[in-house]
């Protein structure tokens, strides 16, 4: 059986949460090989709204468990309050459903307070992920295995007396009250530690389905992003060797975009639209990230870029989401190529109300038409067209495991 992955082609937020929900039907395990609480997958399950940042999206199919690799770095504290909140939505998530590596490095209050106080520059979350990344690097990162073996005080003070020495005027905790704030957090998910590589080695022997869920997207990637804009991690095929600990060959590789194209935070877009029409994708798809809250700048479909993630990742196939938030506008621009005086655009035809649609054929012939410029374009299959938010408001055009 494959091996399947899904990553985001453009800057995150492209609906990979809903995708990863629909591909996990038929998996055993979903695993998150990169990022930290700094991604957010939000889907509708049975008319509710579930948001996940750290936990995989697909560990919501009954039959799929969910697996946090070493290559992302956890929040002890978001982590458990993920576990509420799936708790409170009654959503299974005991130890047997989730499971995360013990050599996750972990997030703590040094990181947050040292990104709150350094992120605005770029637009982070401030949730700590760059400056854990950073401490990893360094070698002065915390294991999640070594906090919840009582052998995180010397680290800690290693990381305070950093942040210390880089911003002095920083109110730091002490190293004590910074233990105290994690320990609860930590012995509460022991029992969800786990040999992660372990486990995928042996459902790739029983010949499941593995399905591997990136975090963010293409242009947000630590070397092939819009640097220094971009995240602290790998977004693409080439992190998840690393990031779960042993050789993984990929057979399907599915790359996920918007319909259009969305930003957070600073960095260059050069598909940006500031006027109406930006306006109304933002308001339409309801436009807001869901880790942050912040609303996320809008504008068109950047095919220069998306040719360089499907190069990058090898893409075997693309989903196009959120199709219907394009309704209703008169025309809908296409950046073919960058220039001196920005990009180049091809105009297509606007379109109506398509949330009904669920073949090919009840799709009106204009949105037919962007759907196979796209795919053209790209040299790459669509395998499924979204339609709305909630489960089964899609489109399938060829079978994905």
């Amino acid at each position: 059986m494959p091996n399947l992955l899904v990553v985001g082609a453009q800057w995150g937020d492209e609906g990979k949460g809903r995708v990863v929900d629909h591909l996990a039907r038929d998996a055993s395990h979903a695993i998150r090989f990169g990022g930290g609480a700094n991604a957010g997958h939000t889907l509708v399950v049975d008319g509710r709204r579930v948001v996940l940042h750290l936990i995989p999206a697909g560990a919501l199919q009954p039959g799929c468990r969910g697996l946090i690799g070493q290559g992302c770095v956890a929040d002890p504290l978001a982590l458990c309050g993920e576990l509420d909140g799936l708790a409170a939505a009654g959503i299974p998530h005991q130890p047997d459903r989730i499971g995360v590596s013990p050599l996750t490095f972990v997030v703590t209050p040094f990181h947050r307070a040292l990104d709150r106080a350094t992120g605005a520059a770029i637009g982070t979350t401030g949730r700590g992920i760059g400056p854990c990344y950073a401490d990893k690097v360094a070698r002065r990162g915390l294991r999640l295995g070594e906090l919840v073996d009582g052998a995180a005080a010397d680290i800690l003070a290693t990381q305070r007396a950093h942040v210390a020495a880089l911003r002095p005027e920083l109110e730091l905790p002490s190293v004590e009250e910074a233990l105290a704030s994690l320990q609860p957090a930590a012995q509460r998910l022991a029992p969800y530690l786990a040999d992660v590589t372990g486990e995928i080695e042996a459902a790739m022997r029983r010949d499941e389905v593995l399905l591997f869920e990136g975090a963010q997207g293409a242009g947000l990637d630590l070397d092939f992003g819009s640097y220094p804009f971009v995240t602290s991690s790998h977004t693409g095929a080439g992190g998840v060797c690393n990031g779960v600990g042993l050789w993984v060959d990929l057979h399907r590789r599915v790359g996920v975009l918007k319909a259009y194209a969305t930003r957070v935070g600073h960095g260059p877009f050069p598909t940006e639209d500031h006027g109406a029409a930006g306006d109304h994708i933002r308001a339409v798809g309801r436009e807001v990230g869901a880790t942050t809250g912040r609303p996320r700048r809008c504008g068109w479909l950047d095919l220069p870029a998306l040719k360089a993630a499907v190069r990058w990742s090898g893409l075997t196939d693309l989903v196009v989401t959120k199709l219907d938030v394009l309704a209703g506008l008169d025309e809908i621009p296409v950046a073919v190529e960058h220039g001196p005086n920005g990009p180049r655009y091809q105009h297509f035809a606007g379109f109506g109300d398509i949330t009904g649609a669920r073949t090919w054929a009840e799709l009106p012939a204009a949105a037919q038409a962007l759907l196979t410029f796209i795919e053209a374009s790209l040299s790459t299959p669509i395998a499924l067209v979204t339609v709305g938010a909630e489960r089964g408001a899609q489109i399938p055009l060829r079978p994905l495991p």
